[in-house]
């Protein structure tokens, strides 16, 4: 199978560890897809400097195709700083540098080079609503992570965005039973073909369109919880793939619950190892351990 992220790539720097990570949740899925065995590609802008290069050289030793992406002379990579505390991570602020290498438009070229994948996954931090519609052009699935904030939930966003989604991701950790079904079933009715909500320590929910499901939780003392969502949402969509998901067919209850499963157990795991994916390099530039 072949899945390719699209969009955002960061440096996470802990600043009270003195350690960063590459990250975006573009780069985070391919990172995933192909540690979970798919054929993953990474499209993209990529800084060039040491964040583009640590961003780069991770993302290549996993094998993942960066053939699609662009490396501008005197690009500059967008830096998220936080503290993390047992676990759990405090945002402090971030940096887009001088001259912000960020993808601004999806092209004819990435449209044509997409033909031949499964599926491809952005998320609201790519910045590429406007372009999302270009992705009825393409026989793949289309999956997006729209995060937690409101701003990207309003009925403007979603009727630029749902109708050419298959399969839409929510984080919903503070909201209620009835708010999450809400939410849902809003997603589906502009145009989400499938809207799956995941709660922290709650059972994620999932719905389409008729019905809704619950998954399971795997719960572990987690060492790290950054990428959690997205180590989550690639394990997911690798089993529904693996399961016969494509373009025009359907999933069924069984394939649902065996992607309940495996996203579970593969996201807690990845709460085991510190950053998006592992990786881990001292802020001063130093490597600590790949």
């Amino acid at each position: 199978m072949r899945i390719a992220g699209i969009g955002d790539n960061v440096i996470d720097r802990y600043l009270n560890k003195g350690v960063m990570y590459p990250g975006g949740n573009a780069v985070n899925v391919a990172a995933h897809s192909a540690m979970l065995g798919a054929d993953s590609a990474y499209i993209g802008v990529i800084g060039d400097d040491l964040g583009g290069s640590i961003i780069a050289s991770s993302l290549r030793s996993l094998g993942v195709d960066l053939s699609q992406s662009v490396f501008p002379r005197g690009a500059t990579t967008k830096t998220c700083d936080v503290n993390v505390y047992d676990g759990e991570r405090e945002e402090v602020g971030y940096d887009t540098g001088s001259c912000w290498a960020h993808k601004v438009a999806i092209t004819d070229s990435d449209v044509n080079y997409l033909h031949d994948f499964d599926a491809v996954l952005t998320s609201v931090n790519a910045k590429l609503q406007d372009y999302v519609f270009r992705f009825s052009e393409l026989n793949c699935l289309v999956v997006y992570d729209f995060s937690v904030k409101d701003k990207y939930r309003t009925e403007d966003y979603f009727n630029l965005v749902c109708p050419y989604i298959d399969l839409g991701l929510f984080s919903c950790s503070n909201q209620t039973n009835d708010e999450v079904a809400e939410l849902l079933r809003r997603a589906v009715s502009h145009g989400c073909s499938y809207a799956i909500a995941t709660r922290g320590g709650e059972p994620p929910v999932f719905y389409d369109g008729e019905f809704s499901y619950e998954g399971v939780v795997d719960r572990v003392d987690a060492l790290d919880t950054m990428g959690a969502g997205d180590s989550y949402l690639s394990a997911f969509v690798v089993s529904c793939l693996s399961g016969g998901w494509r373009k025009g067919v359907p999933l069924n209850k069984e394939s649902i619950a065996k992607a309940f499963k495996r996203a579970a157990e593969y996201s807690a795991e990845n709460c085991l190892r510190p950053g998006g994916f592992g990786f881990e390099h001292s802020i001063s530039g130093m490597v600590a351990k790949a």
